[in-house]
């Protein structure tokens, strides 16, 4: 088995067709499809069942697709250690993205990243699960390092606190609770903007109210501080978030707090390669717990 193959089966899977991977690849189709054609005689079954228009995974593919996302990390691994020993730091470090960093200097860590490291690149990925989706990249080997507000900490994930900040409660300006404080039980009834199953903020509101009147997700906190300002609702944000809104009433919890924390996490079997180490010490020097 040659890791040209298992690079061509991964890009098929990405891609979907033969001719987008290849394409990818900056191979002619043919070398693709032989490639694949290999791999599958060699493990003595079939890896895709082939459509007119696009690859579908069988489950024998779907089984190999993490293992061979992960001996093509571990190539890039190989690579970076030998790279290591001249000093000269390169490569690409992909980083799961939250949608919405108010509370952190991000831009600012990624720019120390550049000043020191010119020849390191930053990719920039966001999961429409949030959190959830960003550890499912780190464990398929798709993310070197996630951004997200963890509330448990997964098994095999590594996680490094960056910031902490409580949840406030967004209201229309002639809300009952607008500029005020506000409990959980003062909640009940109240028409709740939420976010989508997997975000942090999310999974805070679940464990701190799970029966509410959920009459809305969003997948965009600024569209859902909207939401609440114009009389939809009320929601939950980081405070940081709401501040960069000017003028937005909020409320903040006074019978029990409820903690959004941000960390940048990383499969723990993996030690990250040397650029994503120096990322990941840029975004920890800049830590505010």
């Amino acid at each position: 088995m040659e890791l040209r193959q298992l690079e061509c089966f991964v890009a098929c899977c990405e891609q979907g067709t033969f001719t987008s991977a290849a394409r990818s690849l900056n191979l002619v189709q043919s070398a693709v499809s032989t490639s694949i054609a290999k791999l599958e005689r060699e493990l003595g079954t079939r890896l895709f069942d082939r459509t007119p228009t696009v690859l579908r995974l069988t489950p024998a593919g779907e089984a190999a697709l993490g293992p061979a996302r992960l001996a093509l990390v571990a190539r890039e691994r190989v690579r970076d250690a030998a790279e290591g020993t001249r000093g000269d730091l390169t490569g690409t470090v992909v980083v799961g993205a939250l949608v919405n960093v108010a509370g952190y200097d991000l831009a600012r860590a990624f720019a120390d990243v550049h000043r020191a490291h010119p020849r390191v690149s930053i990719a920039m990925r966001q999961h429409p699960r949030g959190t959830a989706g960003n550890i499912a990249g780190l464990i398929d080997g798709t993310l070197d390092l996630a951004l997200g507000a963890f509330t448990t900490v997964q098994a095999g994930i590594t996680v490094e606190p960056l910031a902490s900040e409580p949840l406030v409660l967004v209201t229309p300006p002639d809300h009952r609770l607008a500029g005020g404080a506000f409990t959980r039980a003062d909640l009940a009834g109240e028409r709740i903007i939420d976010f989508p199953p997997g975000w942090g903020t999310r999974s805070v509101v679940d464990d701190a109210i799970p029966v509410r009147n959920s009459v809305i997700e969003v997948a965009d906190q600024g569209f859902a501080i909207q939401l609440a300002v114009s009389g939809f609702g009320v929601t939950l944000v980081p405070r940081s978030v709401a501040s960069v809104h000017p003028h937005t009433p909020i409320a903040l919890c006074r019978d029990h707090p409820l903690p959004w924390r941000m960390g940048v996490a990383w499969r723990t079997a993996l030690t990250p390669s040397n650029a994503a180490r120096a990322v990941l010490d840029a975004l920890i020097a800049l830590r505010r717990i």
